[in-house]
């Protein structure tokens, strides 16, 4: 299997459709910085299941799609697709025959994130269940990408056992460990809750059980009342109806006497309406005459009010004639003294014009001597600043090289005393004395890991006996409880027993004398009980009840035979009698008793031969009589079971004193080996301690040691270093002080032509200010005349404008002025028409007034003859009334019984009761209290039973069948959760086995590859933990010639190598289908490149390489060159370049 192609579009910089084939083993991805190329790794990785932005170098998921350019718009979605060749099969389940796998992902800008499986859409886990245990997967080692190198070496224990753990193809394992962890705890829910509704059910049922028992008796007496209640409401069905036709009759008489009332009410209501009619035209004509008259009073009062306005109107003009003329007086007077304003401002704006323009001239000369004083005043400045820092410089310089000289007088001194310190050091001494230490320490370790092992043994041996102990002790336990709860029923039930008997012994004892068999008692007592209160029948019941519908227990009232004399049949002589179930005498009458229970039987009886059942059913051919149902029905089974329990209590008592001693020596024997095992671990603690005291003070040494031979080594290279640097140092203090002196010569030098620019800035800058004060008095005078200069021009304008505003005052008072006489002259005479009008108005009211006054009288005369009409109508109607409340209080009454009797009818519907069929039974001459005394009786029977479940008996059998399901459930579920158990053991079996072996593997493949990357040295892998499912995983690294403590110790170069020697020791044991390497070689040199590239050669025959590098050595080894450019900013693009091909087009 091999990556044959990869598709991009639209992710990161590779915004059009790319195709990146992968033709050769080894294809080498080369180009500048930054033009894309480790998005191809990127690609890959995000396929294949990779859902952290942070890993593919982004914030959120979206980043991966192309966000634009200076000259592309970003795009909607971003793709990527590998296609795989799986020719060699290497891919498992569903997709083992197929040739090429296509993988695809898609995501949008709305975070939504697709995956394909050869062009089908499917889950994530479905694309990584495909590749575990094959090497690959988003964060596996077959991708090392930048800076992982670095980061596998220094990963903690647990990250760098993932890597092992893909090698060994257990990840599978750990994914199957884990759903099957959630079915044990789903299982272990389901099983709970199970135990909960079974629990629960049981008490349901019997619930039920009695409930059903008692919804039967309740059917019983509910029959019986139904019955009852069906008579008791047909008899009142029957009185309503003769209270309806008696109630049917008297209505007809009264609607006739109401007819007469209604026609004498119609001719009174005839001459009330003429009536109405012509009161109604009066009071028309009323409103009228009203309406003329209130229409001239109105007219008449609008035409007083128009005279009184005129008169007030001329008057108010006439006020205000004379109002304007001393307003127009008054303008004109403040026109006058505007005007002389104006020619005053006009003749002092003329005399400071020139003062302005003097002022004017000297300003600007004064400005232009203070330019040129600032200019000089500049130069001067500037060059002071160059001197300055000149100045500065040299004193820099100067204490530069002061400190300098200090420093490396000091540190030629400190290199002196460590050369001295270091050429007196006892080095190999101390190397010898922990040398020793540790030879001891090893001989300490080994005796104590010994002591240990054996330590380790007795107590797995003590432990194995505790718990065979403790089993023993939890058998005998749960023996003793169960015999001693055992004997307390048999107590319970002896002493109930006893008290039944008690309660015999006024009981007759000839039953007691008897030995009847266990079947027949219940017979044998039916037939010696008492016959003085049986009741003769002359009609047998079709069936036998089974709880005394034909005898009352309380009373033990039965039915006995006719008296007969006909012989026994032959058909009955096969029966046994009754007196052959009893074992010694027996009384007579037994002789003419037969045994069965087949009650058909009782047809060929003739006297004196009856029947009796099992159940105490005593049986002729015309009768029957059951057994008493009270306590001495069960005296014999009460004396024989009495007689059984004594037994079984003595049986329980003796084994419970055999099973107490074994207890006791069990429990002695537990307590002592309780202890014992106390005191072990305590030895076990104690050893285990110690030995891993030694393995830490092993451990200290054997680093100390190490930390001594490097110290050794260091102090060596560092006296060689310390005598170079000391000769170094003498040499630049020579120089530094040769250099000191010529720059003290330069600072006085500098300090001389300082002074000199400093008086000439003080000259220039007196001179400066002087000039700018004289500026500043002529333009603080300039600028007050031309504040003047403004304010005479503001006043000028004020008054300007407002002697016009005064002109146009005068222009609208001579306006209003005109319209005012015109005004005058409208209002000055009154208008005859108007008197006219007024007289023809007052004439039109008393006409008007004098017709009212007569309609009025019209209309009181009518009203009387109304009220009479209506005192005579409202005697009527209350008769009417009268009689129509009493036709409807016998409508009401007959109503009522027609309601009652419907409702009766509708009673005996509800009960389902054949009225037809009722009625002829019907005693209608029954006492309807008694009928309903004997409801009452039976409804407080039924009462007295309490609620009634009448679907008990139903639910009884659900439920019952409900439990038998659910106990079936619940085995199941047990039998699962044992299957599930056995599966999780199974795995972590084949998880150790597989890791172990894996580790180990990887390990010698480790330790024979890395001396031949490095040319030599050491390294392997260790284990923290015994538990190999849950170990982490270590490596140490030794290149040739050192003694590290540490792998942290490394250069990065050699971590680089010891990572790479890890992952192709991985890759020689489980090879991933390819490889992928992004600018791994960066930190190696061109030795290590070239052990690089001659690993990665040979390993390609098995394993397809794809890397990204810088290094030409490297580009060399591959077969294909896959160039990434960006010629366009923000865009990559794909130039691949065939290796070979490219050698034979150079070469012809």
């Amino acid at each position: 299997m091999r990556l044959k192609q990869i598709k991009l579009a639209g992710f990161k910089s590779f915004v059009d459709p790319t195709l990146v084939p992968f033709p050769t083993p080894m294809t080498c991805v080369v180009g500048p910085n930054g033009c894309g190329k480790s998005n191809v790794i990127d690609a890959v990785r995000w396929v294949l299941g990779e859902s952290s932005a942070k890993n593919l170098r982004g914030d959120a998921m979206t980043d991966v799609i192309f966000n634009g350019s200076s000259q592309r718009k970003p795009v909607s979605q971003a793709s990527v697709e590998l296609v795989f060749e799986n020719t060699q099969g290497r891919i498992s389940g569903s997709m083992a025959d197929r040739s090429e796998i296509s993988i695809k992902r898609v995501v949008t800008r709305d975070a939504q994130s697709l995956y394909f499986l050869n062009g089908s859409k499917c889950r994530r886990r479905d694309i990584t269940d495909i590749f575990l245990g094959t090497g690959l997967g988003p964060r596996s080692y077959s991708i090392i990408e930048q800076g992982m190198i670095s980061r596998l070496i220094e990963s903690r224990p647990q990250e760098l056992r993932v890597f092992i753990e893909e090698a060994a193809g257990i990840s599978r394992y750990k994914e199957r460990r884990k759903e099957t962890e959630t079915r044990i705890t789903h299982t272990r829910d389901n099983l709970e809750r199970l135990n909960d509704v079974r629990e629960e059910l049981g008490k349901n049922i019997e619930k039920l059980r009695r409930q059903a028992q008692t919804a039967e008796r309740y059917k019983e007496l509910k029959a019986a009342e139904r019955r009852l209640k069906a008579e008791l409401t047909g008899l009142r069905w029957y009185r309503y109806n003769e209270q309806l036709q008696q109630a049917e009759q008297q209505l007809k008489a009264h609607e006739v006497e109401l007819l007469q009332f209604e026609q004498q009410d119609s001719g009174t209501f005839a001459q009330l309406t003429a009536a109405k009619t012509q009161l109604a035209e009066l009071r028309g004509q009323l409103s009228d005459t009203q309406q003329r008259f209130y229409t001239s009073g109105t007219q008449i009062a609008a035409l007083e009010q128009q005279l009184l306005h005129q008169r007030r109107r001329s008057q108010e003009l006439a006020d205000e004639k004379r109002l304007l003329e001393l307003d127009v007086q008054h303008q004109l007077d403040n026109q006058q003294r505007e005007l002389e304003q104006i020619a005053e401002f006009e003749a002092l704006l003329l005399e400071q014009a020139p003062t302005l323009e003097l002022l004017d001239e000297q300003v600007a000369e004064l400005q232009e001597q203070l330019q040129q004083a600032e200019d000089a005043a500049s130069m001067a400045r500037q060059a002071q600043r160059q001197f300055e820092q000149q100045l500065y410089q040299l004193r820099n310089q100067h204490s530069q090289l002061q400190s300098g000289l200090e420093h490396k007088r000091q540190l030629r001194q400190r290199l002196t005393a460590d050369v001295a310190q270091l050429e007196s050091s006892d080095l190999p001494a101390r190397q010898q004395q922990l040398v020793n230490a540790a030879a001891e320490l090893e001989q300490s370790l080994q005796l104590q890991q010994h002591q240990l092992a054996a330590a380790e043994q007795a107590c797995a041996f003590t432990e194995q006996e505790l718990q065979q102990l403790q089993v023993q002790q939890q058998q005998a336990q749960l023996t003793l409880k169960q015999h001693e709860l055992e004997l307390a029923m048999c107590d319970k039930q002896s002493r109930q027993l006893d008290s039944q008997l008690a309660a015999m012994a006024s009981e007759s004892r000839l039953l007691d004398s008897l030995q009847v068999r266990a079947p027949w008692q219940t017979a044998a007592l039916a037939v010696l009980q008492q016959l003085n209160q049986a009741l003769r029948v002359s009609q047998w019941p079709t069936t036998i009840p089974a709880q005394g519908l034909w005898c009352d227990a309380s009373t033990s009232e039965a039915i006995l035979p006719s008296n007969s004399t006909l012989p026994r049949p032959p058909a009955l002589a096969a029966l046994p009698t009754l007196a052959s179930q009893v074992d010694g005498a027996c009384p007579d009458s037994f002789q003419f008793v037969l045994c069965t229970d087949d009650v058909t039987l009782r047809q060929q009886l003739q006297a004196p031969w009856t029947l009796v059942t099992q159940q105490g059913y005593w049986l002729s051919r015309d009768s029957v009589m059951v057994a008493p149902q009270d306590v001495s029905l069960q005296r014999l089974q009460l004396q024989q079971q009495q007689t059984q329990l004594q037994t079984q209590q003595q049986s329980l008592r003796t084994q419970i004193e055999q099973v107490q001693p074994q207890l006791q020596a069990v429990e002695l024997q537990l307590q002592k080996r309780s202890a014992e095992l106390t005191q072990q671990r305590q030895q076990l603690q104690t050893c285990a301690q110690q030995c891993q005291h030694t393995r830490t003070e092993l451990r200290l040494l054997t680093q100390q040691q190490e930390q001594l031979a490097q110290q050794a080594q260091q102090t060596q290279s560092r006296l060689q270093q310390l005598s170079d640097e000391l000769n170094l140092l003498t040499a630049q203090i020579e120089q530094g002080e040769l250099q000191l002196e010529l720059l003290a010569e330069q600072l006085e030098s500098h300090n001389e032509r300082s002074q000199q620019q400093q008086a000439d800035e003080q000259h220039a800058s007196q001179l400066l200010t002087e000039r700018r004060a004289r500026v500043q008095s002529l333009n603080a005078q300039l600028q007050q005349a031309r504040l003047e200069q403004v304010s005479l021009e503001r006043q000028l304008d004020a008054a300007r404008l407002h002697e016009q505003k005064t002109r146009q005052a005068l222009a609208r008072l001579d306006e209003k002025r005109a319209q005012l006489a015109s005004q005058q002259e409208l209002l000055s005479d009154i208008d005859p028409e108007q008197l006219e009008e007024m007289q023809a108005l007052l004439l039109m009211r008393d006409q008007a007034e004098l017709q009212r006054i007569e309609l009025e009288q019209q209309i009181q005369t009518l009203d009387g003859q109304i009220r009479t009409l209506e005192q005579g109508q409202q005697g009527l109607l209350s008769m009417r009334a009268q009689k129509q409340k009493l036709l409807e209080n016998l409508r009401l009454d007959a109503e009522g019984c027609r309601v009652r009797a419907a409702n009766m009818l509708e009673l005996l519907r509800e009960m389902q009761v054949n009225f037809a069929e009722l009625l002829p039974t019907l005693a209608l001459d029954a006492d309807e209290a008694q009928m309903q005394q004997q409801v009452e009786k039976v409804s407080d029977a039924l009462s007295k039973l309490g609620p009634i479940n009448l679907a008990a008996i139903d639910e009884f059998t659900q439920q019952s069948e409900r439990k038998s399901y659910l106990d079936a459930q619940h085995d199941d579920l047990t039998a699962a959760l044992d299957t599930l158990e056995t599966a999780i053991r199974k795995i972590d079996r084949e998880t150790r086995q597989k890791f172990k072996t894996t580790f180990d593997e990887v390990n010698q493949g480790l330790q024979t590859l890395f001396p031949k990357v490095f040319g030599g040295g050491s390294a392997y892998l260790d284990l923290t933990d015994d538990d190999l499912l849950e170990t982490g995983v270590t490596i140490m690294a030794r290149p040739p010639g050192k003694k590290n403590s540490t792998i942290h110790l490394l250069s990065g170069g050699e971590k680089a190598l010891t990572a790479l020697s890890l992952v192709f020791s991985i890759f020689r044991l489980n090879p991933a289908p390819f490889c992928m390497l992004d600018e791994v070689d960066a930190p190696l040199d061109d030795a290590n490149v070239g052990r690089f590239c001659n690993l990665v050669r040979e390993m390609s025959d098995s394993v397809q390489f794809i890397y990204i590098s810088h290094n030409k050595i490297a580009m060399e080894m591959a077969a294909q060159l896959m160039g990434v450019t960006m010629q366009e900013p923000g865009v990559s693009r794909v130039v691949a370049v065939d290796v070979e091909d490219a050698v034979k087009m150079a070469q012809a």
